[in-house]
């Protein structure tokens, strides 16, 4: 292995242009956080990804090389934008493998279901959810529900684009697996049931705002797995929503949320995925044939002046 040929190779900016455009985005959330006084916060997200360790490593039989992430300092606050890419970017695999699997045993179809409340005040929030998490599970108990509905993911988001200063703006997303057959049987459900059936859920006096759709496939290189994972897998809340609230319901939102998860599964994807992990392995090293890739070197880069520049290079001895 020609040792110069990779320092010459790797010795300037890091390639991968996602982690230099991710680490950027936390500026404006470091100043929101020292603005409102949450300095911890501030001073861990402010380091967050300084440095990012990358193996790179070629296949015994192909030849192939490639460059992986394998160690870094993320600070894995909530509502880090950097931790937020990565721990999106791992359930967003995750989910796209079990529907795989999912598909590959039983023939299957998806819909996209969002589910509102009516606007809650900020200092309202944590309670506003616990409401809505109890309700959803009414809902999952319904035998309409039960016998349409095979399992799901359910992700919340917080915020809304047009939400008025001191109210949150709670909903659901959630994917719907169903058989196949289900737009043709007698276990479909219309949109003005799902509506009564929230509703009935919430046990509220107003109609709550329910949109429920089927997904399809966009185009020959975007199938329905691909489309279902994007409808669903979203942000909790955006930095540049968060960022541009007032002091006082930024703080309150912080508080509100605080130790809170956004994700859960049920049905046949219960077993198939692990949200924790995902939620804290922001690496997410996978178990492949190692025995058929070798490890050439180990990449340090640190992050100074607006970008990732190498500040280590360490071969493997048997390898080269």
């Amino acid at each position: 292995m020609n040792t110069e040929i990779i320092s010459q190779e790797y010795n300037s900016q890091l390639k991968e242009t996602k982690f230099q455009e991710h680490k950027l985005h936390t500026s404006d959330l470091v100043l929101k956080l020292f603005d409102t006084g949450f300095n911890r916060q501030a001073d861990k997200t402010a380091v967050c990804g300084d440095f990012l360790e990358f193996t790179l490593k070629e296949h015994l039989q192909t030849k192939e090389q490639k460059q992986k992430l394998h160690g870094a300092n993320f600070c894995k606050f909530r509502f880090c934008p950097y931790c937020n890419w990565r721990r999106t970017r791992n359930i967003t695999g995750q989910l796209k493998e079990a529907l795989q699997q999912i598909k590959e045993e039983r023939e299957v179809s998806y819909l996209f279901l969002t589910l509102t409340v009516k606007n809650p005040k900020m200092e309202d929030l944590r309670q506003t959810i616990r409401d809505m998490n109890t309700s959803f599970l009414r809902l999952a108990r319904m035998k309409e529900y039960k016998k349409a509905v095979l399992g799901h993911f359910k992700s919340i988001e917080i915020l809304g684009t047009k939400t008025k200063k001191g109210f949150a703006h709670p909903h659901f997303h959630i994917l719907l697996i169903v058989n196949k057959s289900y737009f043709q049987s007698r276990d479909y459900i219309k949109q003005q049931e799902w509506k009564d059936m929230w509703k009935k859920a919430l046990k509220v006096d107003y109609d709550p705002q329910v949109d429920v759709r089927r997904i399809k496939s966009k185009n020959k290189d975007w199938n329905e797995i691909d489309s279902a994972v994007t409808e669903t897998v979203k942000y909790s809340v955006k930095h540049t929503s968060l960022t541009k609230l007032n002091d006082e319901d930024f703080t309150i939102l912080l508080l509100q949320t605080a130790k809170m998860r956004f994700f859960s599964t049920a049905g046949i994807l219960k077993d198939k995925m692990n949200l924790i992990k995902a939620d804290e392995d922001l690496i997410n090293l996978t178990a492949e044939q190692e025995q058929l890739w070798i490890e050439i070197c180990k990449m340090l880069y640190k992050f100074q002046d607006g970008a990732y520049y190498l500040k280590k290079l360490t071969y493997d001895k048997e390898a080269v």
